[in-house]
């Protein structure tokens, strides 16, 4: 289960619409707990997919991004927990490109819909230990 405040989901929610007609990407960070992947911050990071014309379909965080990020959480005693992305104009499900890049069994990769710039609803997802697909998981927001 992924575990965030409205506040957290609203602010990923947003970043998603900022980003429009372009995928919107970033970090969760947080910790697990009994199984559970709680989210204490959200890093909004910029999407450095080299192509621009495909932005609205595929994003990319830069290494540098993400190892800076890393730092920051550890530094706060927190990791990063998961990705989170913008779907814009697409339902919030897990892609056969989003299977492909992920990386790490245990993350939440959480799909927030934009339809015309304007958030919809999110979904969250886990990678498979075998890495062959994504099972759903449950959002609660506390």
């Amino acid at each position: 289960m992924l575990k965030l405040t409205p506040d957290l989901h609203a602010e990923i929610r947003a970043h998603g619409a900022a980003s429009y007609p372009h995928e919107g990407c970033g970090l969760l960070l947080g910790e697990t707990v009994n199984g559970d992947n709680v989210v204490r911050a959200a890093r909004p990071l910029p999407n450095v997919w080299p192509v621009e014309s495909e932005k609205r379909e595929r994003f990319r965080i830069d290494p540098a991004d993400w190892r800076d990020v890393e730092l920051e959480a550890m530094g706060e005693g927190l990791d990063v927990i998961g990705v989170f992305h913008s779907h814009p104009d697409h339902p919030p499900v897990a892609s056969p490109r989003d299977v492909a890049w992920a990386a790490f069994a245990g993350y939440s990769y959480l799909i927030t819909q934009v339809v015309a710039g304007t958030p919809g609803h999110s979904r969250s997802w886990q990678l498979l230990p075998d890495r062959s697909g994504f099972v759903e998981e449950p959002i609660e927001e506390e």
